[in-house]
């Protein structure tokens, strides 16, 4: 009898942990943009810490897609990893390659060509979605064209430059003003535990489960950088190899044109 009792009991148990695992869904994403003028700063030894397959063009001068990542608003949390057994296929990306070279590329040393990279991207986030490879991949990158972060700044005057230092207020009030919602900003320290200084590293954007548009955050997030930050520039010779001549047409704004 008391078997009898304890079952409706242990049942309901069983049925409540597998909704809870059933809610643990994602239903929207976190798009991160790396600055590679941060990410790609020489290294205490002057090597570089970027580097580029050399029969691919160099990235774009810009800011550039690091993943997307998925999450659950229930929770807060990161959903990923949903299939152990992912399968990838670079073959459907074609169309997509040469975006992909430009604005999501290995910036790993030794250089590679990019497919760990997307392989990796994929395999924890992309197939937690209900997206094809194509969808997430190629909407990754029109939301990242979507944002524009760097003509952003550019046009508050919020230029690269080796001295300048800018307000967080104002780089992020430059991101509301360009994407209709807030945005959020990270950086890193300076090399050198007493310099203080604070880079900008990364910008992330929420984004709506289908992928197709910015979003509110459903949690605030906050910076992690001080009152002031740096934005160092990108320049190719971060990147370890000469330029390649077929991407010349690819130049940073000036200032002018950024400010417009």
């Amino acid at each position: 009898m008391a078997g009898s009792k304890a079952l409706p009991t242990f049942c309901f148990l069983l049925c409540a942990a597998s909704c809870a695992l059933a809610a643990a869904s994602y239903d929207y994403m976190i798009l991160s943009l790396i600055w590679p003028g941060t990410r790609c700063q020489p290294g205490w030894n002057g090597k570089p810490t970027c580097c580029v397959d050399p029969l691919i063009d160099n990235p774009e001068l810009d800011f550039l897609v690091e993943t997307m990542e998925t999450y659950d608003s229930a929770t807060g949390k990161l959903v990923a990893k949903c299939e152990p057994s992912c399968r990838f296929l670079i073959n459907p990306l074609a169309d997509l390659m040469d975006d992909l070279y430009a604005y999501w590329p290995s910036l790993s040393c030794p250089a590679q060509n990019g497919k760990q990279v997307w392989k990796d991207a994929w395999c924890t986030y992309g197939n937690c979605t209900s997206l094809s490879e194509v969808n997430y991949f190629g909407r990754a990158l029109q939301l990242r064209a979507r944002a524009d972060v760097l003509h952003a700044l550019g046009s508050k005057a919020i230029i690269p430059s080796e001295t300048k230092s800018y307000s967080l207020d104002d780089i992020e009030d430059a991101l509301v003003s360009k994407i209709g919602f807030s945005a959020v900003v990270e950086c890193t320290t300076e090399m050198g535990v007493l310099s203080g200084k604070y880079l900008l590293s990364r910008i992330r954007i929420c984004v709506s489960a289908d992928g197709k548009s910015l979003i509110t955050c459903p949690f605030s997030r906050k910076s992690n950088c001080g009152r002031k930050v740096k934005f160092y520039p990108f320049t190719e010779n971060m990147l370890g190899r000469p330029r390649h001549p077929a991407a010349d047409h690819i130049e940073l704004p000036s200032d002018k044109a950024m400010a417009q």
